[in-house]
């Protein structure tokens, strides 16, 4: 199994220090820290790595197309608002996310592991301005998802509905783990939801499983 190499980016020492603890401690996904620096131009000398954790959007500004391989690498920054959609929709990555910098750990570490594998992921409370009305009011309500789930995607969130943990979903599908993990994070982006509470509560509201 392959590690997702991580390289965090804050200006503020004890920025770096909790995403560190968050990605090391975290025992849902394969994360390996890389790298830390407290800024991009720092950050150039470092090892490769699969993702760059920006904690201030502000430093988004500062990466240069150089420091990327086109369509290989993800970002994801911590931000309150939705600035930085528009430069990160300009540059040539494999996948994105944002969170809120208050975001717990487990919602941090889902948008981490999501934008490695080619996701774009992002908060409620920002899908809700970007749409311009509430995630999951009546009116926002659809059948299945902008992109729909896949029948196995639909089994996880099913069994999530139960209360299942990974492990034992693992064993109900005859799949591994990792792969649980893998189909947990694509049901969340797709859902546009960082935890698995929010996903049942989608998942229930648009009528693809019943609690």
């Amino acid at each position: 199994m392959t590690s997702t190499r991580v390289l965090i980016v804050a200006a503020a020492p004890t920025a770096r220090i909790e995403l560190r603890s968050i990605l090391k401690t975290d025992d849902e996904h394969d994360f390996k820290v890389v790298g830390e620096a407290s800024s991009l131009e720092l950050a150039a000398g470092l090892v490769e790595a699969d993702v760059f954790v920006l904690a201030d959007q502000e430093l988004l500004e500062e990466m240069e197309p150089s420091l990327l391989e086109e369509g290989a690498q993800s970002v994801v920054v911590l931000a309150a608002d939705e600035a930085p959609v528009a430069r990160l929709r300009g540059m040539p990555l494999l996948g994105w996310g944002i969170v809120t910098p208050d975001a717990p750990p487990e919602e941090i570490s889902a948008a981490i592991h999501a934008a490695a594998h080619g996701l774009v992921v992002f908060p409620e409370t920002l899908a809700e301005r970007l749409l311009g009305m509430p995630v999951g009011a009546p009116e926002a309500v659809i059948d299945e998802p902008s992109e729909p789930l896949t029948p196995r995607e639909r089994e996880v969130l099913d069994l999530l509905g139960r209360g299942l943990s990974n492990k034992l979903i693992a064993g109900q599908l005859h799949i591994s783990e990792h792969t649980v993990k893998f189909h947990v994070s694509s049901v969340y982006a797709k859902l546009g939801v960082g935890s698995r509470a929010g996903a049942v509560s989608q998942g229930a509201r648009r009528g693809l499983i019943s609690l």
